[in-house]
């Protein structure tokens, strides 16, 4: 599926479901994804256990994702972007900083 079919997706969730329920989506899929990466500490040491988990972040990484992108949608992609790119910069700029001083 490309960006256009899964963007059209997106606007039909929307439109079927309404915006309250993607706001509520959205928090219940970001409390659930946070739920697994919790369980993955507890895990470490124990590969069956993370397998499992690992899987379970995958997924909710998957739903929480779909739910961000709608709400872009609902509250202005351009914008949104914008906001990427402007955090996605500052963050380099901090990286560069952390590694200047680490010299």
């Amino acid at each position: 599926m490309d960006r256009e079919e899964r963007e059209s997706c997106y606007k039909n969730f929307i439109k079927v479901f309404g915006e309250d329920t993607q706001y509520v989506f959205a928090i219940e899929e970001m409390s659930e994804l946070t739920k697994e990466l919790c369980k993955y500490f507890r895990a470490k040491g124990n590969s069956e256990k993370l397998e499992k988990v690992k899987k379970d972040i995958i997924e909710e990484t998957a739903d929480v994702l779909i739910c961000a992108e709608t709400l872009r949608l609902m509250f202005g992609g351009k914008e949104v972007d914008e906001m990427i790119e402007y955090k996605i910069k500052r963050g380099q700029k901090r990286c560069e900083e952390k590694r200047l001083n680490l010299k």
